[in-house]
């Protein structure tokens, strides 16, 4: 028995959904944007970055460089775009964004304001340097040279959901009065 790929959406519903995704997302990265639509069997990354880059062309997203990749996000043609023929998103895409486009918006602001990377150093250990920030503000930047590669893994794919705490118990540990 032969396994066959989903079917493919045609382009300008491919279109529609990459529009809604990120009207419904605010800026994303392709690599955040590929999670969810890979996730839930929306589009594979050769389309979704066909209909970026169709839609950038077309002034319909704004491509600006981020840490690892672009940063897309809706413009107000865009905008115009999706109001005219947003009919068109398949309702099961309409449903899926309104259930859970709060959880993935709010887990792309925090990889946004976040940042984690592993980096070997030039005497050959791993380091994992994290970073935080509030919008463009950097706010601090910790770099933690480790033992093992997969431990820097570790602590960088944790750091995302840990660094408003980690960030709140430096500043309160630094700025109390000794005893």
């Amino acid at each position: 028995m032969k396994l066959q790929p989903p079917p493919r959406a045609p382009e300008q519903e491919q279109k529609l959904i990459v529009l809604a995704c990120l009207d419904r997302f605010g800026p994303c990265t392709e690599l955040q944007l590929l999670q969810f639509l890979f996730e839930h069997d929306l589009m594979n990354y050769f389309d979704m970055m066909f209909v970026l880059n169709e839609l950038c062309d077309q002034g319909q997203a704004a491509r600006s460089q981020a840490r690892s990749g672009f940063r897309y996000e809706l413009t107000e043609a865009g905008r115009e775009a999706l109001a005219l023929f947003g009919g068109r998103v398949p309702a099961s895409v309409k449903n899926l964004l309104e259930e859970t486009g709060a959880e993935w918006q709010s887990r792309f602001r925090r990889e946004a304001q976040s940042h984690g990377q592993v980096a070997m150093n030039r005497q050959g250990e791993y380091e994992a340097v994290l970073e935080a920030s509030e919008g463009d503000r950097p706010l601090m930047t910790v770099k933690l040279t480790l033992p093992t590669r997969e431990l820097a893994a570790q602590i960088a794919r944790r750091w995302p959901d840990r660094a408003a705490e980690i960030y709140g118990a430096v500043i309160r540990l630094l700025s109390e009065d000794e005893p």
